[in-house]
């Protein structure tokens, strides 16, 4: 190989280098924390674009106590296969809003469509749930089209209304005793690893997990009394309303759930009778402890 040739050979390797650096420097900026503002409102969301040409959007929303980032093992893989993925913190959870009795209170059914509407018209969405997240999109899907609904250990609603839950969260003493037992007990990384293996099962899993994901968000001063407000005005699920509707449906359940009782699983499975169904081993946040299975999953269902 003559000089010139070998000095070619080399640039080229540095450029191919360089544009490898160049794209990965570009996809990690394209991540992008933001929020939506309505009313009273800030709610975070995180948006992950498709590598590519994007092949849909999916809106992801969380379960009790968690945030937009319990699904971000899931939004990795399927924004590296081609869709645009948002991570919503619901109202009192993660980076959002923390409602209080004075707030103008939306429901987060509302928050949530009406944040995706200034995006795309509902009809180009696929709503993902976890959890109570899971009974959020329900809800979603029985007042709006939808592409599609993914629905992983999802649980029902049922405490709108609930007057012990609405004195609880209204009384200021309550109040400050949740916040504080939040910062007390979250405070420690290994109360809070400790409680992630109980939920697992998993001994490596949680001691490796990052602690702060969880715990920083739910120190939020106003994060117990806004729980609680969330509970006693969420909208309840509506189980013939669910049976109605034509999205098309993927209904996934964790073979070691601790979480959701059997009732729940034979109720919604029992409502939604042209999903399609899948049971997976794994705990009730199989979505974080095995997100490449789940997404693997969804991928398939997807490309029906």
């Amino acid at each position: 190989m003559t000089t010139t040739k070998k000095l070619i050979a080399i640039l080229m390797s540095l450029v191919m280098v360089f544009g490898m650096f160049t794209i990965s420097i570009s996809a990690e900026e394209a991540v992008t924390d933001g929020y939506y503002e309505e009313g009273e409102y800030s709610i975070h969301y995180t948006v992950v674009p498709a590598a590519g040409e994007a092949k849909g959007r999916i809106m992801f929303i969380h379960g009790f106590l968690y945030s937009g980032t319990t699904w971000n093992g899931m939004a990795e893989i399927m924004s590296a296969e081609g869709y645009d993925c948002y991570l919503i913190d619901l109202p009192n959870f993660g980076y959002s809003t923390r409602e209080t009795a004075d707030t103008q209170l939306i429901a987060r059914e509302a928050l949530v469509v009406n944040f995706m509407e200034t995006i795309a018209p509902t009809s180009e969405w696929i709503v993902a749930g976890h959890s109570m997240g899971g009974g959020v999109s329900m809800n979603i899907a029985c007042e709006n089209d939808l592409e599609a609904l993914m629905l992983f250990c999802p649980s029902t609603i049922y405490t709108q209304g609930n007057s012990m839950i609405s004195s609880l969260a209204t009384n200021d003493f309550v109040s400050k005793m949740m916040d504080g037992i939040f910062r007390m007990v979250l405070s420690s990384d290994l109360i809070v690893k400790a409680a992630v293996y109980m939920t697992t099962g998993d001994m490596e899993y949680a001691k490796n997990y990052d602690a702060s994901l969880l715990a920083d968000p739910l120190m939020i001063p106003g994060t117990g009394a806004g729980m609680l407000l969330a509970s006693a005005n969420a909208q309840n699920t509506d189980m013939e309303a669910l049976s109605a509707i034509d999205t098309p449906t993927l209904l996934v359940w964790a073979n070691g759930d601790n979480v959701i009782s059997a009732d729940i699983v034979s109720e919604v499975t029992a409502a939604l009778p042209e999903a399609e169904l899948q049971n997976v081993d794994g705990s009730h946040i199989v979505i974080e402890t095995n997100p490449d299975t789940l997404a693997e999953i969804s991928l398939t269902f997807l490309a029906k």
